[in-house]
């Protein structure tokens, strides 16, 4: 199913907490803008967030942790006109995080070298991975392993300059659905497919599930341009949706 009726993501300038139910909304953020503020942005964490933190061994993945779960909490706040201290989260049996008593609100968080990604959406689930293109990856090797065949096919037909690249925008399509599916490792990789519709002109995106019809069409699905050498993907619940895409406002002038 594609994503209606605009298809590539609209301008998101400000966080104002508006919602509407026919919009997805994305922020982007920054990490390295916000490395500095690590420590300051820890006391927004809940107890058993900054347990987590503590745990982590390195800096950088530590301070990953830190900004995305703070700044998704900003964001959550100003959404349901709260104080970020006051969100709580729970997760299904299958990992999936949830607000608790958030009511009609979903969202989804995604993270990659120097990038952290979040949709929020009313009414609609939504899954979202973003990802650094590494030119190391072994992408028909990998993609043998984990595709399914249309999508091995698919990437086989690729230029070989454009393997690694399309990998990528294959697998970030396959996480989103997988993260807004909610059924995690459960649901085989090579159980469905998501491809572009037209190859490079187009960010939409075509999900099959092979032996679901009704679950294919269940879900929009379209690529997001973030940058040079990133690839994502963004999964949405239903049709008739406006996806709007924003950078997270920089220090200083970001939600409180």
């Amino acid at each position: 199913m594609e994503v209606r009726p605009e298809v590539d993501p609209q301008p998101l300038k400000q966080v104002d907490g508006i919602l509407p139910k026919d919009e997805v909304h994305v922020w982007q953020v920054d990490l390295r803008a916000w490395d500095k503020e690590s420590d300051s942005l820890l006391e927004l964490l809940d107890a058993e967030e900054q347990e987590r933190a503590a745990r982590f061994k390195f800096p950088a993945p530590r301070n990953q942790f830190v900004i995305s779960r703070a700044l998704l909490r900003r964001a959550l706040g100003r959404y349901r006109q709260i104080e970020a201290r006051e969100i709580r989260f729970r997760t299904t049996v299958n990992g999936k995080p949830h607000l608790d008593q958030g009511g009609d609100l979903h969202f989804n968080l995604s993270h990659s070298e120097g990038v952290t990604v979040f949709a929020l959406a009313r009414h609609r689930q939504v899954g979202i991975d973003v990802e650094r293109i590494r030119e190391d990856t072994n992408a028909l090797e990998l993609a043998e392993r984990f595709f399914s065949p249309k999508e091995v096919l698919w990437l086989r037909s690729q230029p070989a300059a454009q393997h690694i690249p399309s990998f990528f925008t294959c697998w970030t399509a396959k996480e989103a659905y997988i993260k807004a599916q909610g059924e995690g490792l459960s649901l085989p990789l090579s159980s469905f497919g998501v491809l572009p519709v037209v190859a490079g002109t187009s960010s939409k995106l075509h999900l099959e599930v092979y032996d679901d019809p009704e679950e294919s069409s269940r879900w929009s699905m379209c690529q997001l341009k973030l940058g040079p050498g990133l690839r994502a993907a963004l999964a949405v619940e239903g049709e008739g949706c406006k996806v709007r895409l924003g950078q997270w406002p920089s220090r200083g002038v970001d939600a409180k």
